[in-house]
């Protein structure tokens, strides 16, 4: 099942307090964007944040996953998504503490 262009809108709401958010498909369903970086998926009308270490604590549930063997996701709080100013202080917080991209690699001196 994918996600809907209505959870997307409703997301783009719950997420306007969330500087530069973008969302990009991917087969179905999307990457959350903020400021280039990806901070989260929604996957079968659900918004799934990364985790680290440092950011687990604020999931009630730990074991949640975007997708089977997907790692480092945590389904968000149902009342995370009705306080914009909530879901945007997770995020910010979420943001800090996800490791950055990888570099990417270079062509290995290929034209």
């Amino acid at each position: 099942m994918s996600t809907s262009k209505e959870t997307i809108e409703f997301l783009r709401d719950a997420l306007s307090e969330v500087p530069e958010v973008s969302f990009r498909p991917m087969m179905g369903e999307y990457c959350v964007y903020s400021m280039g970086r990806v901070f989260a998926l929604v996957c079968d009308d659900t918004l799934f944040l990364k985790t680290s270490p440092e950011t687990l604590h604020l999931f009630r549930d730990k074991k949640t996953r975007a997708y089977p063997g997907s790692r480092n996701t945590c389904q968000v709080n149902a009342e995370w998504l009705e306080d914009r100013e909530k879901l945007a202080e997770v995020v910010y917080y979420s943001l800090e503490h996800i490791p950055p991209p990888r570099p990417k690699s270079g062509r290995g001196g290929r034209a």
